[in-house]
């Protein structure tokens, strides 16, 4: 059986289990099946049953959701009636019927609680993980199961991972919203933290349990609260504080019948008084009827704190030969203590581990047990000798066992300063060196992966100059927790000093990647003295090979690449050398432009896309391809699937299917094209359409396109007057009406007519049939303007002016642009509002 006070919680959720069953069923028997229900919660667990018999010739009028809400009523009343055997079968039966996912999860962590009491400890994992499986179907249900699963690993000593499995419920959960679940599971937390002897920690737990509790209006876990206040209070040797909080929760106890936690809150006075050395008549009196009832609840634990309580207050009153049988009873039910918590333990590990590793553990616990039963065997054949020597040694053992835990605090305090960074808890440069070399030699010998990872926030001086020092020292303190997180417990992560981080993985790049995405997906501002901080960070990852010998080159690799990371323009991941790094996939597209003149108008970003990918194409003028070509030999020019004579549309297709081939081989790819890449310009739409589609990430980097130098070699300003821009063959074939009033731009003109996407050169039969199209608006005389761009800075660009009328004998190349300057002045609109009369000299100087 558990200690006492352990069993408190899951027998007082089982006293108020029933309060959120589904109402389902509406029938005439309906109000029956709800009467028992709330008897359940109400009332002692024999009015219910009561009823359950009277309804017993009618179970088969009811429905089947009706039937499993009865019998998980009675269900839970064996529990409480102390019949565990009965009731595990039962609730093992019902959970194989039909249930609802969150009716079946909420019944599942009942019977996680009773197997916990029963020390079925198989089965109450087996049934944990089972209902693990139906959160994703009801999460709501989530920090139900959690509480139940933190107070199943607390009584298997798994303290950490109850407090995190607790904490974790408390956080999904709206406190001021539901403050009867925020009860217990405020309840659960306490419980882990006093099994971790963090006292003072779990007082502060027991008091917040207390108001949630009290504002649920739940008088059970109330008392249970102020027995636990209670019981922290002795621990930390307040007792008189702790006699008060225990005093109160034994008559609440008393007062709603809860017999488990009025014997438990016994111990807790008992432990008081006799530690003030008062009123120890009345503290025998209640050790000797705790100590009765702990016998008949075979809690071996418990019995042997009672025991223990007995002999001290036997000493208290020099009755030495009572002191000794008491310490007797008590070495003798600490020994079956021992025992079932191995059980407890192994059965743990049975089922929660699988690894090899982990079956040495178990063996080795089953080797201890069994060592541990040879010795108990032995040990009472020298009890005799040793009682009459153990009273003198028990002072001893106690004051050496303070003096000796206390040293063991302080080394360990002192051994953790000397190995972690007091600002973020995380490893020291010394230690990260230590615990890697280690790990790097493993990981050599064993063929494993080791991939170093340097970490550091971007501009972080500025953080410091502009906010100040606890600034900085938070987004640090904050930056070492989210990268504890990220890394998880099998990383090395540690602060290098100043604003960087060193992180040690045994494992690949491409998952040392992916810790940095969990962690860049952390990052959040953080708030000192009222002011928001936002920042960013950059990375350099390194891939142990043959080229890193030694820890200290692959560190050294990484901060090299970290470097490249700031110089591309930070808030970003680089890998050094040859290391692969990727998304999920690996794949990734951005689609950049070149501009008209790549020297001049490349952006900073455009340059660093094509050093950062795996993959270049380029689609441009032959000048930007060289210069591409000169820091990315590797560049794969998409020219080559032009040809004269052939269809563009299939020239478009086989530049798709180039593009999405490397993506689909996992590279991270840059594609160039000329000018702004998304500017009269299907293929990088498409692509970008595509690969999203798939899931791949891709984006696009914008550029200069010819129509920005377009304005700017003419002079022109587009909001002056308006403009319209188009293809010249879609104009040509579509009834399109330009505005004569406003600038009009023709695009790819010598390719006008051209259905069949396969020529390069002007054709004069569609040069004439666009000019006689346009006739309709203008007139013959009218002036326009054939546009080129200039490709490099030594050229001009070509702002030839003639005749409408003379276009279909003028020369062209295929990027030649039409510009068709408006036709007379701007009319004022009647109806407008501006009816004064110089509105409309007004409007056209604005």
């Amino acid at each position: 059986m558990p200690a006492p006070g352990i069993w408190l919680l899951p027998i007082a959720f089982l006293w108020l289990a029933i309060a959120a069953t589904p109402a389902i069923a509406n029938d005439a028997l309906e109000s029956q099946v709800r009467e028992i229900e709330r008897l359940s919660t109400t009332a002692p667990w024999t009015e219910s049953n009561a009823r359950i018999e009277l309804l017993a010739s009618r179970l088969d009028d009811l429905t089947p959701t009706q039937r499993q809400r009865v019998e998980f009523v009675r269900l839970r009343n064996l529990g409480l009636a102390g019949d565990y055997t009965d009731a595990l079968q039962g609730f093992a039966e019902l959970l194989q019927q039909d249930l609802d996912p969150a009716w079946r999860v909420y019944i599942t962590a009942t019977g996680i609680h009773l197997a916990a009491n029963a020390e079925n400890w198989s089965l109450a994992f087996m049934w944990l993980n089972a209902a693990m499986s139906h959160l994703p179907e009801v999460p709501n249900e989530s920090p139900r199961l959690l509480g139940a699963a933190s107070y199943l690993y607390t009584l298997v000593g798994e303290t950490d991972k109850a407090r995190d499995l607790a904490l974790r419920a408390l956080h999904e959960i709206d406190q001021d919203k539901d403050p009867l679940t925020a009860c217990r599971i405020l309840a659960a937390v306490a419980m882990a933290e006093d099994h971790a002897d963090n006292y003072r920690v779990a007082e502060s737990w027991r008091h917040r349990q207390i108001q949630a509790c009290e504002r649920a209006g739940d008088p059970v876990f109330i008392a249970t609260g102020k027995y636990g206040v209670g019981k922290m209070a002795a621990r930390q040797g307040h007792y008189a504080e702790a006699l008060q909080w225990a005093d109160e929760a034994l008559d609440e106890f008393l007062r709603v019948g809860f017999t488990a936690g009025a014997y438990s809150t016994r111990l807790v006075i008992a432990d008081s008084l006799v530690s003030m050395d008062r009123d120890l008549d009345k503290a025998e009196a209640l050790l000797v009827t705790t100590s009765e009832y702990y016998r008949e609840q075979k809690s071996a634990l418990a019995t042997a704190e009672t025991e223990r309580l007995l002999a001290r207050l036997a000493e208290l009153r020099s009755h030495a030969a009572e002191a000794l049988a008491h310490l007797k009873a008590a070495m003798s039910a600490a020994t079956e203590a021992e025992r079932v918590d191995r059980n407890r333990r192994l059965a743990y590990q049975q089922i929660q581990f699988d690894t090899q590793l982990k079956e040495q553990q178990i063996t080795l616990l089953q080797t201890e047990k069994e060592l541990a039963d040879v010795q108990a065997t032995a040990a009472q054949r020298r009890q005799l000798l040793l009682v009459f020597g153990l009273a003198g040694l028990l002072v001893t053992a106690a004051l050496l066992s303070i003096l000796l835990r206390r040293a063991a605090r302080e080394r360990q305090r002192y051994r953790w300063q000397s190995q972690h960074d007091s600002l973020t808890g995380l490893y020291n440069y010394q230690q990260v060196r230590k615990l890697g070399e280690a790990a790097f030699t493993r990981a050599r010998n064993n063929g494993q992966p080791f991939t170093a990872v340097v970490i550091d926030i971007d501009l972080f001086k500025q953080v410091n100059d502009r906010y100040g020092h606890a600034a900085g020292d938070e987004a640090l303190r904050s930056l070492g927790a989210w990268i504890g997180e990220a890394a998880g417990q099998g990383a090395i992560a540690g602060r290098s000093g100043g604003d960087e981080f060193t992180v040690l993985l045994e494992a690949d790049a491409l998952q040392a990647e992916a810790m940095l995405q969990r962690l860049r997906g952390r990052i959040e501002p953080v708030t000192v003295f009222g002011h928001t901080v936002r920042f960013n960070i950059s990375a350099g990852v390194c891939q142990a090979d043959e080229r890193t010998p030694t820890l200290e080159q692959l560190v050294h690799e990484a901060d090299q690449a970290l470097y490249q990371a700031k110089h591309e323009g930070r808030d970003r991941v680089v890998c050094a050398g040859d290391t692969v790094c990727g998304s999920a996939t690996g794949a990734g597209l951005v689609v950049v432009g070149s501009g008209i003149q790549f020297g001049r108008h490349a952006s900073a970003r455009c340059l660093s896309e094509i050093r950062a990918a795996q993959v270049v194409f380029c689609l441009a003028d032959p000048f930007a391809l060289a210069m591409i070509t000169e820091s990315r030999p590797d560049t794969i020019n998409l020219g080559v699937h032009y040809a004269p004579g052939k269809d563009r549309r299939e020239t478009y297709r086989e530049i798709d299917a180039a593009i999405m081939k490397e993506l689909h081989a996992g590279k991270k790819v840059c594609a160039v094209f000329y000018g702004h890449p998304g500017v009269f310009a299907d293929v990088p739409h498409q692509v970008i359409r595509k690969a999203r589609a798939e899931g791949i990430p891709a984006r696009m980097e914008p550029g200069i396109s010819a129509e920005a130098c377009l304005y700017a070699d003419l002079g022109i300003d587009p909001g002056r007057r308006g403009v319209q821009s188009m293809e010249a063959t879609h104009f040509l074939f579509y009834d399109r009406q330009p505005d004569p009033a406003g600038l009009v731009l023709l695009w790819q003109v010598a390719l006008s007519g051209d259905l069949g996407c396969s020529r390069f050169h002007a054709e004069r039969e569609g040069l004439q049939a666009l000019v006689d199209k346009l006739l309709r608006w203008y007139p013959p005389g009218h002036e326009v303007i054939l546009y080129e761009a200039a490709q490099l800075p030594i050229d001009s660009p070509r702002a030839e002016r003639l005749a409408l009328r003379d276009l279909p004998g003028a020369h062209y190349k295929e990027y030649t642009t039409l510009v068709i300057p408006p036709l007379g002045e701007l009319q004022v609109d009647g109806q407008a509002p501006a009816t004064h009369a110089g509105a409309a000299d007004l409007l056209h100087q604005a």
